[in-house]
């Protein structure tokens, strides 16, 4: 992730979205905008469940994934709420519904912490940070660990 250096800490603006009630964020470099749902078209023989289809965004087609689907959570149904965050691949933009986008928020880099067990003296990192706020626990995703 990039930082932006505030005096003598690094801070880094976080979008923070939702899912089944949990908080996550995503750096805000990653994140081209956030859209309101548009119409989906489905695309037959689609490799992965959590390919939704693909939207019209500005005239280009872009493919949605339902972030709920590609994280192991229950499909919810959409509501005025759902958002499309549209994040910045390596192959170009993609569309990641999530259940609401709340907030954008500056943290510090001290507040973020590795998420990793230690089992019988060997450590398996999840590939995620989280960061405590408050009474707030949110958790940083990696787009291209989540996506592969």
């Amino acid at each position: 992730m990039e930082t932006v250096t505030n005096t003598d800490t690094a801070q880094w603006k976080i979008v923070i979205f939702e899912l089944n009630g949990q908080e996550y964020g995503l750096e805000i470099t990653r994140v081209q905008s956030i859209e309101r749902m548009l119409p989906i078209t489905h695309v037959p023989g689609a490799h992965r469940r959590d390919i939704a289809g693909v939207v019209n965004l500005r005239g280009k087609m872009t493919p949605v994934i339902d972030l709920r689907l590609c994280l192991g959570l229950e499909a919810s149904p959409y509501d005025k709420q759902t958002r499309i965050l549209v994040v910045d691949e390596n192959e170009g933009a993609i569309g990641l519904i999530v259940d609401r986008a709340n907030d954008l928020l500056d943290i510090a880099e001290t507040d973020i912490e590795d998420v990793s067990v230690v089992r019988g003296g060997e450590t398996y990192a999840f590939g995620q940070s989280v960061v405590k706020i408050e009474q707030r626990i949110i958790t940083l995703l990696e787009t291209d660990k989540v996506l592969q």
